[in-house]
């Protein structure tokens, strides 16, 4: 489970435009270099949906939660091609009361982007922009 970041979402009226690794509103456009994980080679932003309300966040994931040893690759990446990344819990606004620590459903990667060869140049990859397996079997709208 995250922090709700109360001290945040209370003083900003307009909703976050996605979610840091760390469950952090972020006001800015993504782009890879507001990631948490500054040592990151990879930089992906994920449409996810909450397990309890079924809110629907724009989350960042990158090598931040990947162990030591898979740095050498791109497990980013791979984990999208297997459609298995494991991103844990869904931010934490307040929407729901079960919702920040049941995990999310991730339906879709809106944006990858991965550098080589240097620590500033990042490129992106449309063809990882794809839709997710979950989104298959997610039942998104309320009845």
């Amino acid at each position: 489970m995250f922090t709700e970041y109360n001290d945040i979402l209370k003083k900003i009226a307009e909703p976050p435009l996605w979610w840091d690794e760390n469950r952090v509103p972020r006001y800015v456009e993504f782009a890879p270099q507001y990631i948490a994980d500054i040592y990151s080679d990879e930089a992906a932003l994920i449409e996810i949906a909450c397990f309890g309300c079924l809110t629907i966040y724009k989350l960042a994931c990158s090598m931040l939660h990947f162990e030591a040893a898979e740095r050498a690759g791109l497990p980013v990446a791979d984990s999208i091609r297997r459609g298995d990344l494991l991103l844990g819990d869904p931010p934490n606004p307040g929407c729901c009361g079960d919702g920040p620590s049941t995990g999310c459903y991730n339906l879709r990667v809106l944006e990858y982007w991965c550098r080589r060869n240097t620590r500033h140049d990042w490129t992106r990859d449309p063809s990882l922009e794809i839709d997710l397996p979950d989104k298959k079997t997610w039942r998104g709208a309320r009845e």
